[in-house]
């Protein structure tokens, strides 16, 4: 019987390409196609995802061409971003949010021992969250007594450490809807994975 991680994943690959920009420049169309299917996806049982669906369904379509300048200025800038995507950030002693700390060298072991090598490597530092969310799509892939430990550890020394921080600052920091929906489908996932590999 598949777990709720199994359920998880498509959230978790939603979120993947959020993070990665993918989801700027939808036209409606494709919108329309990404919310109906994630709809048949909404039966995970988790109140948060369910939430975050719904604002990002009733937010109009200028909202939705607008969200890539407001994830941007979330999570790029030009200036400081208001809540960065990367685990460095929100970890030990970066008051200044610096980059490719320890901590980031710390994931990147994490992905080197577990033998896995990322698509985009090098294109960030590797505690991005899109780079975090698919090293963790993989490990649920596998479903291995190895991998279900792996994501253990992972989740318990990395992920879940970090994501109630960041998406804080996004609440905080944001009113637009589909930013907000994606932030309570990322509290929705991480709740849902805590639940099961951690609790």
């Amino acid at each position: 019987m598949a777990g709720m991680g199994t359920k998880i994943a498509p959230w978790l690959l939603l979120l993947q390409q959020y993070y990665q920009g993918r989801l700027n420049g939808l036209d409606e169309a494709r919108w329309g196609e990404l919310l109906a299917a994630l709809a048949q996806e909404s039966d995970c049982g988790q109140a948060d995802i369910a939430q975050g669906l719904q604002l990002m369904t009733q937010c109009d379509a200028a909202a939705r061409r607008d969200m890539g300048f407001e994830a941007n200025r979330l999570f790029v800038g030009p200036d400081a971003p208001k809540a960065p995507p990367y685990e460095s950030c929100y970890r030990g002693e970066n008051p200044e949010r610096t980059l490719m700390t320890d901590e980031t060298l710390r994931v990147r072991d994490f992905y080197r021992r577990a033998g896995v090598e990322l698509a985009a490597k090098n294109t960030q530092p590797d505690d991005f969250i899109a780079f975090e969310l698919e090293f963790l799509l993989r490990l649920l892939a596998q479903e291995t007594e190895e991998t279900q430990a792996q994501t253990r550890d992972f989740l318990r020394e990395h992920l879940l450490v970090w994501i109630p921080n960041h998406v804080q600052e996004i609440q905080a920091h944001t009113t637009h809807p589909v930013c907000l929906g994606m932030a309570l489908i990322l509290q929705g996932a991480a709740e849902a994975l805590r639940a099961e590999f951690i609790d």
